[in-house]
């Protein structure tokens, strides 16, 4: 009988207890709304500073205007985020809780509603403020690019650059020729358009040296266009992030391009199957570099330090080393025992057990590096130190990864890190054949691999269109190692 009344008093009090909870948020204004509301605010801000950079603005008020635009657009985006990983720590919570016995989950129910009451005025009355506040600002936007229409002048896109003006035609190119009957170039540029993320490009460059294979490279990358967009100075701003201090022969082979040679194609022109895979090929990956296509959209990314440069902020993010509009970039070449220890800027040298001699006789190396500046937040970077985790890095060897993972690790100092030991592992280890370390932060990952080339280098190798994509899966796959 006690145990009866007692599954009947408790039945009441969830009934109660669930009730208040689900009355709470009928009349509309429950987090999804306000989130909803944030989100246009935020498009609304972000559409009028991509309208405005359309025209030249000389006022000081507008351009001020336009300053504080930008800064109510970053803290919008900064709340947005929180609020979604708010959400989906809440939805942990949840997917937890059913897992609770039924006293348990009634405990569980009751202690949030408390907390809900206690807390709920203050935090209600807060967020609702923000979100007028960027409504109000959003809303003001409409008013600056009135301003901006009156004051300012149109700037005037020619399409000066024969790329951009063929890729925002839908236009591809495949270039390939055979210099002085060693040298092979390849490249290609493929365009694609989407709703939401608008027009961006895959650039794939190869350049190989029959008889100095060490000048050999890869380089891929994906980025949005816009009408101003200088592809080749992006790209070769992006080798210098990448590899600051290898001199390589990438920039002078790509500075060297005889773009107006180049041969371009409709998208008609091609077979509906060829395009569909491309089409397919470049919609996974963006999604996949990019999972949000307005993280840091619209803002300055101008002086740049190099994602290797020992100079950089400890603090800082690839989001905010790579120009915003870069995606991904992938360089892969070869590198040599004496080139890094000859390396300037370089604090850690090789101490392979061979004599200088033996290193030299030993085939160049080849080095592949991958940045992705915008990709998607990392959830699991928790401590149990109480220390904040900014970023992690794992290594692994021939596939196998390592025990031990480094914490708030940053970018530059990655190579230093890898290389070295990379060098002497498998210099000194017939069997190894590849060393990689994966870095993971809050907003941005970056891939290193050192891997054996074969011994016949000067041989003539056979040079796909996917083999960037490929390296780039290989590359991911050692994140998924558990």
């Amino acid at each position: 009988m006690s145990e009866a009344i007692s599954s009947a008093v408790v039945g009441e009090a969830v009934s109660r207890i669930f009730s208040a909870i689900i009355s709470k948020h009928e009349d509309g204004s429950g987090e999804e709304s306000e989130l909803e509301r944030l989100e246009m605010a935020h498009i609304k801000m972000e559409a009028a500073i991509d309208t405005s950079n359309k025209w030249q603005i000389t006022d000081v008020p507008l351009l001020r205007w336009r300053k504080k635009l930008k800064r109510a657009a970053q803290e919008c985006e900064d709340m947005l985020r929180g609020c979604k990983q708010r959400a989906l720590e809440d939805e942990e919570t949840k997917k937890q809780v059913r897992e609770y016995s039924f006293p348990r989950r009634v405990a569980h129910a009751t202690k949030s509603l408390v907390s809900s009451f206690i807390n709920h005025n203050s935090d209600e009355c807060s967020s609702k403020a923000m979100v007028q506040r960027f409504e109000r600002l959003a809303e003001g936007a409409d008013d600056f690019l009135r301003y901006v229409q009156l004051g300012g002048t149109p700037k005037q896109y020619m399409f000066f650059d024969p790329l951009i003006r063929n890729l925002f035609a839908g236009k591809f190119v495949e270039y390939k020729t055979m210099h002085h009957g060693s040298q092979y170039h390849y490249i290609a540029i493929r365009p694609m358009s989407f709703e939401e993320r608008g027009l961006e490009a895959m650039l794939s460059f190869i350049y190989e040296d029959c008889k100095v294979p060490h000048n050999s490279f890869r380089l891929g990358f994906m980025l949005r266009l816009s009408e101003s967009t200088d592809i080749i100075g992006i790209a070769i701003k992006c080798l210098h992030l990448v590899t600051p201090h290898f001199k390589s022969t990438a920039e002078k082979q790509l500075t060297q391009l005889p773009t107006q040679d180049f041969s371009w194609s409709s998208q008609c022109n091609t077979t509906h199957v060829r395009n569909a895979h491309w089409n397919s090929v470049h919609n996974t990956l963006t999604r996949w570099f990019r999972p949000d296509p307005l993280c840091c959209k619209g803002y300055d990314y101008e002086h740049k330090l190099p994602a290797c440069s020992s100079t950089a902020d400890a603090s800082s993010t690839l989001s905010n080393i790579f120009p915003e509009p870069v995606c991904e970039v992938f360089l892969q070449r070869h590198i040599s025992v004496s080139e890094y220890n000859n390396l300037q800027g370089s604090s850690t040298s090789c101490s392979s057990s061979s004599s200088q001699e033996d290193a030299q006789a030993q085939p160049p190396l080849k080095l592949g590096v991958l940045f992705i500046p915008h990709d998607g937040v990392v959830d699991d970077l928790t401590s149990t130190t109480g220390v904040e985790i900014q970023s992690s890095a794992t290594e692994a060897i021939d596939g196998e990864k390592q025990p031990r993972t480094l914490v708030n690790v940053h970018p530059h100092q990655l190579d230093e890190m890898l290389i070295p030991k990379a060098i002497d592992y498998l210099y000194n280890n017939s069997g190894a054949t590849i060393c990689q370390i994966s870095w993971r932060s809050r907003h941005g990952s970056a891939n290193l691999c050192v891997e054996k080339t074969t011994k016949q280098m000067t041989r003539t190798r056979r040079v796909t269109r996917t083999a960037d994509s490929a390296t780039v899966c290989s590359f991911r796959e050692v994140e998924r190692v558990d």
